[in-house]
């Protein structure tokens, strides 16, 4: 059988996987909050990253359009030594690494700093849109960034230099290039995104705590409420007082189950004083019920021993009546007076309708007495047919009735209480044979392993489905009244039950009206003779 109820095991798993709500919210809140402030460090980290390397650039860019304007004469006298002061002060920004100057010719005429890679000397006038610097190519560790160099002249053989004025024509002298450590770039920019990844880390564990120390403080009301919920039980109500610091709904919840609480206790109060009432009265009526069960029983056993009793003591006068009409009967018949034959018939008739009334009465009143003798021998089952069936035959031909015998058994004999049996046999055949006219009747016998089977089959006036609920009541009548078709006792169908009983069988009745009665007995047999006694 399965048990659908949660095991204690299962309960405490149950109990381990179920989280308070303050730690769910305070864990959503906090993992809500973290991701945030991590989202927003990695933004402003990438923003801040691009601003400097923007300013890199720029000052990169600013930085080589200077030195441009001051290798001027460096490129009209092809001498770097020009320029060296303004190389110098060029190398002082942290991010540079190398500068050099290439004439018109794309020669190096100076180059000064510390560099693994390759100066860029093969740009050409053409290279170049305007006289601003531009950044010619980015690798891993080094932006290069190049400008031109211009100058002004009055005609191509003037050896003097002029400037300022803006409608006369330039001169391409060459260009300057610059190196900057884009190593340097990155690590400012690695270490500008660590620290504000560490800001923000800092930010969220500070917003935790305020998160926690603000669920504690906003669920504490909450948490007390829970916990007076969970002291009230059955007969023990607990109501909650709600702190002067709890929210609005907190201050409804409480409001709402302390009205439950009070209506609940009402409630419980009147109910336990119910029970209370109904437990005495059922005391009482039970003890009253007990009473009255063994006075009845006390007054049913009076009955039987009474009936047992006056039984015997009616049967010997009724006996003596039986003797003295017969024995009348047959002293008239030896005078030859035939006058009174027909009385004295009707005083034997009536008699032994009264004997076989009385012995039914005292029948059953053995069995209501509570003790009854079963004695097993073996048994003709075609003999003990025949005997009873010799027996009802004179009300059979009353009414009319075809009878016959049917036996279906390998064995002639079997070990069984012939009395009894017979008993049976013959309180069905006459029920079957009173309420049948014109009909069939019908009698089985068979032995199926340890089993006797008997059957009385009838076409006769049959019963409804009530009145086989009825029938096997003692002195119970289907056609009660004093102008009823069928006499007798009512005890018959009473006497074939008990008796059924007391051998252990079972008693079963098919009938419906006017489509006659089928009674099937099944008795269990005995291997060998035997004599017990049963207590009914």
């Amino acid at each position: 059988m399965l048990d659908n109820q949660p095991t204690s095991k299962n309960k405490a798993a149950a109990a381990i996987n179920r989280r308070s709500f303050r730690f769910l919210l305070a864990r959503n809140l906090t993992v809500t909050g973290l991701a945030l402030t991590l989202i927003v460090a990695l933004v402003y980290s990438f923003l801040t990253s691009n601003v400097i390397k923007d300013f890199y650039e720029h000052e990169g860019l600013q930085a080589t359009q200077n030195f441009a304007q001051l290798s001027e004469l460096a490129l009209i006298y092809d001498s770097g030594d020009n320029s060296r002061d303004a190389a110098i002060a060029t190398l002082n920004f942290p991010s540079i690494k190398h500068v050099a100057i290439i004439n018109d010719a794309n020669k190096i005429i100076f180059d000064e700093g510390e560099t693994s890679d390759a100066i860029i000397n093969t740009l050409q006038q053409s290279s170049w849109q305007s006289s601003k610097a531009k950044i010619v190519s980015k690798t891993s560790s080094t932006w290069q960034i190049a400008a031109p160099v211009f100058t002004s002249y009055e005609d191509e053989s003037s050896d003097e230099i002029l400037g300022g004025d803006e409608s006369t024509p330039q001169k391409y002298l060459g260009y300057v290039a610059i190196q900057v450590d884009a190593s340097k770039v990155r690590e400012i920019q690695f270490e500008v995104f660590v620290r504000n990844l560490l800001i923000g880390l800092a930010y969220g564990f500070i917003f935790l705590l305020v998160i926690l120390v603000s669920l504690r403080r906003l669920l504490e009301p909450m948490s007390h409420l829970a916990s007076s919920m969970a002291a009230s039980t059955d007969g023990g109500y607990k109501s909650a007082d709600v702190a002067s610091r709890a929210s609005l709904e907190v201050e409804k919840i409480s409001g709402a189950y302390n009205a439950m609480i009070s209506a609940l206790a009402e409630r419980d109060h009147k109910l336990r004083s119910q029970k209370q009432l109904l437990e005495t009265e059922v005391a009482l009526q039970t003890g009253e019920l007990v009473e009255a069960r063994d006075a009845a029983l006390e007054a049913n056993r009076h009955k039987s021993e009474f009936l047992a009793n006056i039984t015997h003591e009616l049967r010997t006068p009724l006996q003596s009546i039986l003797g003295y009409a017969e024995l009348l009967a047959e002293s008239l018949d030896d005078e030859g007076i035939t006058e009174f034959d027909k009385d004295l018939e009707k005083i034997s008739r009536n008699a032994n309708h009264l004997l076989h009334l009385i012995n039914s009465i005292l029948d059953i009143s053995k069995i209501e007495a509570g003790k009854m003798d079963v004695s097993t021998h073996q048994t003709d089952l075609a003999q003990l047919l025949e005997n009873a069936v010799s027996t009802v035959k004179p009300l059979v031909e009353k009414n009319n009735n075809h009878l016959t015998v049917k036996i279906n058994t390998a064995k002639p004999y079997v070990y069984a209480d012939e009395q009894k049996l017979l008993q049976i046999l013959l309180n069905l055949l006459g029920n079957a044979a009173k309420f049948t006219e014109n009909g069939n009747i019908e009698v089985r016998a068979a032995v199926s392993g340890n089993m006797l089977l008997l059957e009385v089959i009838d076409d006769g006036i049959g019963m409804s489905e009530e009145q086989q609920q009825l029938v096997f009541e003692p002195f119970r009548q289907l056609d009660a009244g004093e102008d009823r078709q069928f006499v007798g006792s009512g005890l018959g169908l009473s006497i074939v039950l008990k008796l059924t009983e007391v051998l252990g069988g079972e008693l079963n009745v098919q009938s419906a009206p006017q489509q006659g009665s089928r009674f099937r007995i099944e008795i269990p047999l005995d291997e060998q003779a035997a004599h017990y006694q049963i207590e009914a």
